[in-house]
């Protein structure tokens, strides 16, 4: 298993098992990720650790095998690390948590966001068979109208987010980095 798929497992196993370790009330459909990772919250230590295997799986895969067509993964790797050592806001009010702290982490998240678009962009205009290039460009426009799509749907926000990393996991899944390099 490659350090993509493994971060990827290990990512996938914390988010599922979030509401057994963390606060009473979190719901897969209305709450996102990152609050599995959330400052002064119980059990955030096993979401910070996915963020970062996660997302040194996806640096160690791509600096191997480097080319400048994998430097937008390299970059989303990057930066889902990074996001793992700085927590969310807590979910619930009251709990004490530090402002600069969730601001980084939400600016790593969205540095995330448009490198994995620029990564999915960048794979549609390879010359590769058209149906590869097709799929690369449909996953780019999810990864822009989905988090649009967040913001509009916040009870369902959870959902949709997860939806949204399913398909991209599915991609690196197959395609990182051997199959995004050549």
């Amino acid at each position: 298993m490659n350090g993509t798929r493994a971060g990827i497992a290990a990512f996938t196993l914390a988010v599922l098992a979030g509401p057994a370790y963390t606060v009473d009330g979190y719901s897969h459909v209305r709450n996102v990720v990152s609050e599995l990772a959330a400052q002064n919250t119980p059990g955030n230590v096993l979401m910070s650790f996915a963020f970062v295997a996660l997302g040194a799986g996806i640096v160690a895969d791509g600096v191997r095998a480097f080319t400048p067509r994998l430097a937008p993964f390299v970059a989303f790797g990057v930066f889902m690390a990074l996001a793992g050592l700085f927590g969310h806001r807590p979910i619930g009010a009251g709990v004490p948590y530090l402002a600069w702290v969730d601001a980084t982490h939400s600016a790593l998240a969205t540095a995330a966001g448009v490198s994995i678009t620029v990564a999915m962009g960048w794979q549609a205009t390879r010359p590769r068979p058209p149906v590869q290039r097709a799929l690369a460009a449909g996953l780019a426009v999810l990864c822009l109208a989905l988090p649009l799509a967040m913001l509009a749907l916040p009870a369902v926000q959870g959902a949709i987010q997860r939806a949204m990393y399913a398909t991209i996991f599915a991609w690196l899944w197959v395609f990182h980095p051997a199959r995004a390099r050549g």
